[in-house]
């Protein structure tokens, strides 16, 4: 099974290191409108759950990513961006699980 999700994702600040280092991290969307966009796709087809990712995007860029969340994420004006992510198991409420360390 492939399932596909609706994330907020922003660029987060990882620490110092090296001149300074960010991860991404998204958030699981509960507004009933783009909770509404996600689905899943029985089997293994990864190029049909690709397809179907692309087309939400497009929806997403035309209707949510408006204004500030135009923005790419590498901007440092963005205020985060929707994005549609394609997992091979139920969406898990945030990425990543825990937050990523400097090794």
């Amino acid at each position: 099974m492939k399932s596909i999700a609706v994330y907020f994702v922003q660029r987060l600040f990882g620490g110092p290191e090296e001149g300074s280092w960010y991860y991404d991290s998204g958030d699981l969307c509960t507004e009933p409108d783009l909770v509404s966009l996600g689905v899943t796709i029985p089997g293994e087809d990864f190029g049909r759950a690709r397809d179907k990712a692309s087309e939400i995007q497009i929806l997403l860029d035309r209707d949510w990513n408006i204004g500030d969340h135009a923005r790419p994420l590498h901007s440092v004006l963005s205020t985060g961006r929707y994005e549609a992510h394609i997992f091979d198991a139920w969406p898990p409420p945030c990425f990543p699980e825990s937050r990523p360390t400097y090794e």
